[in-house]
């Protein structure tokens, strides 16, 4: 167990910390400090008394470390909340140094830098800076970032045998790596220093929300191996070579594998085919073939379309009328767990009682997550589910751990959370929900994003249906021509299960924006009023279908849109969530059949002259220190402090 400090406040963690409050090794002291590797460095006394680091002349000298440009206004203790908000990119370095204590004299008595943590080969972590500092390690990307330094001496081609003694910690692999073109045959990390930083990686999972578990790609799915066209909008973990071509740090880091054991596999919602051999552990993870892939995606679509009698996307709540659905409903065995299709966090909750239409609890996650070079942030809606707050604790879904529900208000209430969850977890249990005539086992699963996301990508099978003209009911020509089939203007529970059971497709990859029917506005009443649908209702009972059917389902509120990034108007775009599913990892197994970055261990050379790693050359404090993320440029005092919508930012 070690205590890392973010914004002044202790956080303790599984790994092996050592901060600067018990070894002195304060990144913001602008003195030089007596170090094993140098007893009495050579440095230079300013003319106000300061240290100046020996490898620097006097007029190149400033503090080892600067206030977050962003948080400037809060001096050196900004809120906690304001520095979760900031911070977005972890950079990666290795060193070039033998170990831990010979890169804090260097990076604090030779070039007055600095870094948030350094890893020594066995493990250990030393935090040097408080997460709330700009710490100097990566030029004008410091405003928004951390990083670490890796114990690691580098090229094994010019430094053969370095760890042959046993000296500097274990004897380590090497291995070939090809970075911006340069094979380069490099030293690979300890076991132990990759575990030390999954555990850091993990706790940084609960404690920063901006700082997603994604990598820089440069497919979909494929690791990028030299520097970004558009690194400011990337959020996630990144080398140092991905912000600049005169790096090679960190070298062969596999950071999609280190993505892959934090983030959990990608898994199908719910199970669809009973199997007495099934151990209770088992997940429904993505299958790597294709074929394997379509055939769990059918067995979905089946337990919505034949199935579930209603819920289907994008119209027929429950199977009837011309109103908006931006879900689908899945039937299933009562009580069969409900999995995060994707990794990311559990951003609002509801449990209690049964309502008049069944079960009214649910579960938001949000997703901030890449595909090839495009970044998207998206949810998922999870409906219908069964009360997990009344159940033993071993019962719960595991992210409930974190979470007292005697505490947390009223029950029955909307609870806003911002609790991490890796994908193929158990997020809840199916309920009991519905009309009485239709009242099922089932679930309401639903995907949908502010923004349209993944355009960017070539050959992108998604299409819009603008609906917002009509508001909460569809009038859209094009969806009422395939289900209308006796072209009154109206949908009948008969249409639409005919439509949806015939097998057509062609909503499948249809994007639809409207109004998400969970808000309160606009008015229901008054939306029910309108449609030919509902002009033989009289006031009273439209007044009653309200309240006992659409009322009890209603979450989507001004305070929770505030906390989970949404519109507060709820209009936002609805993908199809098998489809969705379905088609993202479509995309991933095509990319790993794909894979061309080959790498041969003959093929490495010497490092170009102008490419180094961290323990010489190149200034990793910048003039642009001062300006930050241009992505930050129209935020507030209060976005700061309360969190903003950073998946990344256009070119």
């Amino acid at each position: 167990m070690g205590t890392i400090f973010i914004a002044n406040k202790p956080f303790d963690i599984e790994a092996n910390v050592v901060n600067w409050h018990e070894n002195g090794w304060d990144a913001t002291s602008q003195y030089c400090q007596p170090t094993a590797v140098e007893a009495n460095p050579p440095c230079i006394k300013s003319a106000s008394g300061f240290d100046i680091p020996y490898g620097l002349k006097a007029a190149n000298y400033t503090p080892r470390f600067s206030l977050r440009p962003a948080l400037r206004s809060f001096g050196m203790n900004p809120p906690l909340d304001a520095v979760k908000s900031v911070i977005k990119q972890f950079v990666l370095h290795h060193d070039g140094c033998t170990s831990a204590e010979m890169c804090w004299n260097v990076l604090q008595n030779e070039r007055g830098l600095s870094c948030h943590f350094i890893i020594d080969n066995d493990g250990t972590i030393f935090q040097t800076i408080d997460l709330a500092l700009c710490a100097w390690h990566a030029a004008e990307f410091n405003p928004n970032s951390i990083g670490v330094e890796f114990c690691n001496r580098g090229d094994a081609n010019q430094f053969r045998d370095v760890y042959a003694s046993g000296r500097f910690g274990p004897v380590r692999d090497t291995k070939p790596c090809k970075i911006n073109n340069h094979t380069i045959l490099a030293y690979d990390y300890t076991r132990e220093q990759k575990e030390s930083f999954r555990l850091l990686a993990k706790a940084l999972t609960r404690l920063l929300p901006n700082l997603p578990i994604e990598y820089p790609q440069s497919s979909p799915g494929q690791q990028a191996w030299g520097t970004l066209d558009n690194v400011f909008g990337f959020n996630g973990y990144l080398g140092h070579y991905h912000i600049t071509a005169q790096k090679w740090d960190p070298g062969p880091w596999d950071f999609k594998e280190f993505c892959r054991q934090l983030r959990g596999a990608n898994c199908f919602p719910m199970w669809t085919r009973p199997d007495p051999k099934r151990r209770a552990d088992e997940k429904p993870e993505i299958p790597k073939r294709q074929d394997e892939l379509m055939e769990g995606a059918k067995q979905l679509y089946l337990a919505n379309e034949a199935r579930a009698e209603g819920g289907f996307f994008p119209v027929g709540p429950w199977g009837e009328q011309r109103l908006w659905h931006g879900g689908v409903h899945l039937a299933g065995s009562e009580g069969a767990p409900v999995f995060a299709p994707f990794p990311g966090r559990v951003v609002a909750a509801r449990f209690g009682p049964p309502t008049s239409i069944g079960s009214a609890n649910f579960v938001l996650l949000r997703h901030d997550m890449t595909l090839g070079k495009s970044p998207a942030q998206f949810y998922t809606l999870m409906m219908h589910l069964q009360d997990s707050s009344t159940a033993a604790a071993a019962d719960q879904p595991p992210w409930m751990a974190n979470v007292d529900w005697k505490k947390v208000g009223v029950k029955g209430a909307v609870v806003l959370l911002d609790e991490p969850i890796e994908a193929s977890q158990v997020i809840g249990r199916i309920g009991k929900a519905g009309p009485s005539d239709l009242s099922k086992a089932q679930v309401h699963m639903e995907i949908f994003a502010k923004t349209p996301i993944f355009t960017d990508l070539s050959n992108s099978p998604w299409s819009l249906i603008d609906g917002t003209a009509g508001g909460r009911f569809c009038d859209v020509d094009t969806v009422q021509a395939l289900i209308d089939s006796n072209k009154d203007g109206t949908f009948d529970r008969q249409e639409l299960a005919t439509y949806f059971s015939s097998g057509d497709q062609s909503f499948y990859f249809k994007v639809t924006l409207h109004v998400s029917e969970w808000t309160e506005n606009p008015s229901w009443t008054d939306a029910l009023r309108l449609p030919k649908e509902f002009r033989s209702f009289s006031n009273d009972q439209i007044a009653q279908l309200v309240a006992e059917q659409i009322t009890p389902g209603l979450w989507w509120n001004d305070a929770v849109a505030k906390h989970a990034k949404l519109p507060p108007d709820g209009t936002v775009y609805h993908y199809h969530p098998i489809t969705f599913i379905r088609w993202f990892n479509e995309k991933l197994i095509e990319a790993s059949a794909t894979d061309t970055h080959i790498v041969n261990r003959d093929d490495a050379k010497e490092v170009p002259a102008d490419v180094t790693d961290d323990r010489v050359g190149g200034n990793m404090a910048s003039e642009k220190e001062i300006v930050g993320d241009p992505c930050d440029t129209s935020l507030g005092l209060e976005d700061m402090v309360l969190g903003f919508d950073a998946p990344g930012c256009a070119p």
